[in-house]
């Protein structure tokens, strides 16, 4: 169940975040170098949607990812250009309900993802105060999950979940 989920229902008992995902936002923008990040964040700040739109369009014409991530993601959020995708990216932040989250938490990551850098697990886990408890599990290109969604093995990210639920189920027994 994803965090922001739990964090307002609380029948959700076990979270799997199957990502390091603090905010989509910063999962965007993280592809780029720090000054870009903080001029994007400097310029989102001052509401320069021509100059987002501007710098947007530059990129995605020298770099097909970008170009491709813009349309799908205008085309899936409803958005118009990119300064409005980005704005609505910032909705899925889970900062604002981290400390809502209180329910055993397992986050999955892969140390070659093309899209999400699993070296945001540190902001993560510093914003989940109250969670009942806290797994992180990274996926290598040891065992061929190392890609965005540990596409090469499925399976053992798939017996990784159940086992850490199983894992947590004995835990509650054991009380």
């Amino acid at each position: 169940m994803p965090p922001r989920a739990a964090a307002f229902d609380k029948r959700i008992t076990k979270v799997v975040a199957w990502s390091v995902f603090p905010c989509f936002q910063d999962i965007i923008v993280g592809t780029q170098k720090p000054a870009m990040q903080k001029a994007f964040r400097i310029m989102m700040k001052l509401h320069a949607r021509p100059v987002i739109d501007l710098v947007f369009g530059k990129k995605a014409k020298k770099e097909p990812m970008i170009d491709w991530g813009l349309k799908h993601g205008c085309y899936a959020y409803e958005a118009k250009d990119a300064y409005d995708y980005a704005r609505k990216l910032k909705l899925y932040d889970i900062e604002p309900v981290a400390d809502r989250i209180t329910q055993d938490m397992l986050i999955i990551g892969a140390n070659d993802d093309h899209f999400i850098d699993y070296h945001l697990i540190g902001r993560e886990i510093n914003m989940l105060t109250n969670v009942k408890s806290l797994t992180f599990r990274l996926f290598t290109d040891k065992e061929d999950a190392q890609n965005h969604c540990n596409v090469g093995n499925g399976k053992l990210v798939l017996d990784t979940i159940c086992n850490w639920i199983e894992q947590i189920n004995a835990s509650a027994d054991d009380r």
